[in-house]
């Protein structure tokens, strides 16, 4: 067993099969969490105009000196062009994002103002110098400079400047499919009452969840029974994706169908088992562009080999690199056990101290079938192969294991 592959050495084999990703257009909303493609430019200077940054009174500089009142000679709403140049001496009410009309280099604040009661005249309270509260033409981005640059995340900001320089269907890497295969006869409905010797199925709807987190689009799940035919047939429904993933089934037992029936669906492996805890019986192979992982069934074991193998898998399908990010050390506030010929994973929660240190505190749990203490979990902490028992107050490396969709 000592001959298995490391944590480290496993996950380089797995991601030199991962294949490039694939650029499409797409709607901007969905473009959200996509990583874009190409480079996008400003289609034309922003603002295209000198614009109010609030609402006040848009004049000259000079004409203003503080408690001279100056005649108003327009109104300028935002969205409306100013009909003329604005009379020298003079002032023009203005709103927010209002283009400010010509011969104006100035906008004072209208709490800074004070208007008579037919609104003919103003009064400025105090100095004003020009520029002030006045962005520029093209002050933001100029015609042709970069607004998003290939490679970038497509956040809900980004959006937003996409949309600004009507980039609607930028052309962004698409994001991969991901299904899941549960494997077993004891499996009924998360929705059943399990009859003697059955359990609900919470590795599916779990191992969803995780790819969705991991940024993979839900492609769903199906259940097989531990025979040839079941396992074939939910092997036809699970290649078609991007990323297939299947829990139990994979290890050494005589019911343990899933690496033989994957080779008949012409798949081709990659690895089987690591040195790891919880997680050794660990199946990895490829057909096509589709990546396939045989998880454990143990709630735990499925969920860590997902985290450390099909997120960075998916991540750098979707254009990303492979970590996550997330605080990678915190000071241990507990003891784990010492470390033994497998790399171990410890569930934690981070804790941010008073003084601003991070720790992680072990939870209690009670091995890779305890779904309920892992629940409590937020990171990973890791025990290396054989080291001595990590105590409170050893600095350990963790894995966060909410990564979002970035």
């Amino acid at each position: 067993m000592r001959t298995l592959p490391s944590v480290d050495s496993a996950l380089e084999q797995i991601l030199e099969h991962v294949p490039e990703p694939r650029a499409a257009a797409v709607d901007l909303v969905a473009a959200r969490g996509c990583v874009l493609a190409a480079d996008v430019v400003a289609d034309r200077d922003y603002p295209a105009f000198a614009r109010s940054r609030v609402d006040g009174y848009a004049l000259r500089a000079a004409d203003a000196p503080s408690g001279a009142p100056l005649p108003v000679a327009m109104e300028i709403p935002a969205g409306a062009a100013p009909c003329a140049a604005l009379p020298a001496g003079s002032a023009a009410r203005i709103f927010t994002g209002a283009a400010v009309p010509t011969g104006a280099d100035a906008v004072a604040m209208q709490e800074d103002c004070e208007a008579a009661a037919d609104g003919a005249t103003v009064t400025l309270r105090g100095d004003v110098c020009a520029g002030q509260h006045v962005v520029p033409p093209a002050f933001e981005r100029a015609r042709g400079e970069l607004v998003g640059a290939r490679g970038d995340l497509v956040t809900a900001a980004m959006v937003g400047a996409l949309a600004s320089v009507g980039a609607v269907r930028p052309s962004v890497l698409s994001r991969p499919t991901g299904r899941v295969v549960a494997t077993g006869d004891e499996l009924v409905d998360a929705c059943s009452t399990p009859r003697p010797g059955h359990i609900r199925n919470g590795n599916a709807p779990a191992l969803r969840a995780a790819l969705a987190s991991f940024g993979a689009l839900d492609g769903g799940a199906v259940t097989a029974r531990d025979d040839e035919a079941s396992l074939a047939q939910a092997l036809e429904f699970a290649l078609a994706a991007d990323v297939c993933l299947l829990t139990g089934g994979v290890s050494v037992g005589d019911y343990d169908l899933v690496p033989a029936a994957l080779a008949r669906a012409g798949v081709t492996k990659i690895l089987h088992g690591v040195r790891l805890q919880p997680g050794k019986p660990l199946w990895c192979g490829v057909r096509g562009r589709t990546l396939v992982f045989g998880l454990p069934g143990n709630p735990v074991s499925a969920l860590v080999t997902a985290t450390l193998f099909v997120r960075p898998a998916v991540r750098r399908l979707r254009g990303l690199p492979p970590e996550a990010p997330g605080p990678r050390r915190a000071v241990l506030d507990g003891a784990l056990p010492r470390g033994t010929w497998r790399r171990r994973y410890d569930p934690v929660r981070l804790v941010r101290r008073a003084d601003g240190v991070l720790l992680a505190r072990p939870v209690g749990y009670r091995g890779s079938g305890d779904v309920f203490g892992f629940a409590l979990a937020d990171a990973l902490a890791l025990v290396p192969e054989e080291s001595p028992a990590p105590v409170a107050g050893d600095e350990v490396e963790i894995v966060p294991l909410a990564a979002g969709t970035a």
